[in-house]
């Protein structure tokens, strides 16, 4: 169905007899591309599709809570063994059942998958065994209690055992392995173009709400909200921060705002005695890395005006950070002192560390994966300009940016902006397992650490709080590890994002934490 305008579609629904929203087509504008294997980047951005029309262990709710998905129950059974009891009855969207052997196949190839860019394998740190004692039946077995594995689970799809042990990236993207178990099923996907879903009838909870959704990729944000203005989508979501109240104004759409968890900040290579994207003023490469003086660190953060990306690139929608999870996620800091600007004390610092001079840096940084990336980066660089560090900034589409950037043994680059979501686990330990704790491939710690910060004593704490099972000593534990990490520079953080999603005037739309525009939150008004 094609809608020509807020008003046809309106109309349409009501002769239907299916008031403003319910039974009929929904296109929605999206800022992001699916990559179509779901074992291959472990992403956001590419979990807001998955959880649409493939079947996943534990589901997760608006506030990142885990809730009962192809798993009508699950809890330890002992320290050591976390029981996931499958739902009776339950079929893949092909007609063939659900069973633990499935589950086991799938979690295998998420933790293993040759050259995947964005690896699952750090949710798996500590599993040492996955059993199945009955069709209905998944344990998962850790060397040391894991707390959060069930929140854990809400990140990796299920397939059919066959798919699982035998597909290629080829036969997701040709629709061939795309089958899975919920409200939703795949119908269709064009590289670049969209991917299409419609009503799964054998879904085992309450149905869908729309019959087709179609997923536009449209990543130029001002071709999304082009798209939107001309009645083309009816959702449009990563609305950019200049065009909120614009929308807002207009009385054909509604906007709906709400926090996010997704905290941006800049990975720094603190690792390396030669790092690769830094040259002396003579253009020739440095002998001496200098992010591994943590003043150089601490320059670089007090050289950041938050505030006025906060009020000049976000319009406000963005909360400048000093940690890297939001407030009112477990293992937040109140301890950590609030990020500040002071460029005469970070000149002080590049001084007292031998830099007052400065160097020239190459800045990494996506384009279009975050809200306003580029701006921001560039505005970054002008910043280090002010302490001379002279900044060329590379943007890259995030597909090319990951590939560079995710091989833990090649050049990665030397500073890089990044974000995390606390979606993992819900709380802290989430980003300090994988983006804090020092990189050891052996136990998939440290996998998202891509600039390779190590403190012995920060991952004692992490190490610690991973196996503790009460969860306050485990948060106590998570804000000591922050606090000790933050007065390190580990990284730096910037600001927390919001969430902005525009629809139909007639239609309301309920925000998730993690960001995700998941369609049948997409609702009449007032319903």
């Amino acid at each position: 169905m094609v809608r020509k305008s807020a008003l046809g579609s309106l109309a349409l629904a009501l002769a239907l007899g299916m008031g403003a929203a319910n039974g009929a087509d929904l296109k929605i504008a999206s800022r992001n591309e699916v990559v179509m294997d779901p074992h291959y980047a472990w992403s956001a951005s590419n979990l807001q599709f998955y959880w649409q029309y493939l079947g996943f262990l534990v589901k997760q709710g608006p506030h990142n809570e885990a809730l009962p998905g192809l798993a009508a129950s699950f809890a330890p059974v002992s320290d050591t063994v976390w029981e996931f009891k499958l739902r009776p009855g339950l079929h893949f969207d092909d007609g063939k059942p659900v069973t633990a052997a499935d589950v086991i196949a799938s979690y295998k190839r998420a933790r293993t998958l040759p050259n995947a860019i964005g690896s699952y394998a750090g949710l798996f740190s500590g599993v040492t065994e996955m059993k199945a004692p009955d069709d209905l039946t998944v344990q998962l077995v850790t060397e040391k209690p894991y707390p959060t594995l069930p929140v854990a689970m809400t990140q990796i799809a299920v397939l059919p055992k066959a798919v699982a042990e035998s597909a290629t990236q080829a036969d997701f993207i040709s629709g061939k392995a795309d089958i899975g178990a919920a409200q939703y099923k795949f119908a269709s996907y064009k590289p670049g173009e969209s991917l299409v879903v419609t009503r799964n009838d054998q879904y085992y909870g309450t149905k869908a709400r729309w019959d087709k959704v179609t997923f536009r990729f449209i990543t130029d944000d001002a071709a999304r909200v082009a798209a939107l203005l001309a009645g083309d989508v009816d959702v449009a979501d990563g609305i950019p921060t200049g065009d909120v109240e614009r929308i807002k104004k207009d009385g054909r759409f509604a906007m709906h705002v709400g926090p996010a968890d997704r905290v941006v900040f800049l990975a720094v290579d603190s690792e390396r005695d030669v790092t690769p994207d830094v040259t002396g003023n003579d253009g020739k490469p440095l002998a001496k890395n200098p992010f591994k003086d943590v003043r150089v660190r601490k320059a670089m953060s007090l050289a950041i005006n938050r505030d006025a990306i906060r009020d000049r690139i976000m319009n406000g929608l963005s909360f400048p950070s000093n940690q890297l999870v939001t407030k009112g996620v477990g293992g937040y800091s109140d301890d950590i002192p609030a990020a500040r600007y002071d460029l005469a004390e970070a000149k002080r610092l590049m001084k007292e560390a031998g830099w007052e001079e400065g160097f020239n840096l190459t800045l990494r940084c996506t384009n279009g994966r975050l809200v306003n990336d580029a701006r921001i980066c560039q505005t970054l660089g002008q910043m280090f300009g002010r302490i001379n560090i002279k900044t060329n900034v590379a943007l890259a589409p995030p597909a090319v940016f990951w590939a560079q950037m995710t091989k833990h043994d090649g050049p990665r680059g030397s500073v890089a902006m990044l974000s995390w979501s606390s979606a993992g686990s819900g709380e802290a330990i989430d980003l300090l397992q994988n983006c804090i704790h020092s990189y050891d491939a052996a136990r998939k710690l440290g996998t998202w650490n891509l600039t390779h910060y190590a403190n012995p004593e920060v991952d004692k704490l992490i190490d610690e709080a991973r196996v503790t099972v009460d969860r306050d000593k485990r948060l106590a534990l998570e804000r000591k590890a922050t606090q000790l990490a933050m007065a390190d520079v580990a990284v730096i953080p910037m600001h927390a994002q919001s969430v902005a999603v525009a629809t139909r005037k007639d239609m309301d739309f309920t925000p998730y934490f993690n960001e995700s525009t998941i369609a049948d939150t997409v609702r009449p008004a007032g319903k």
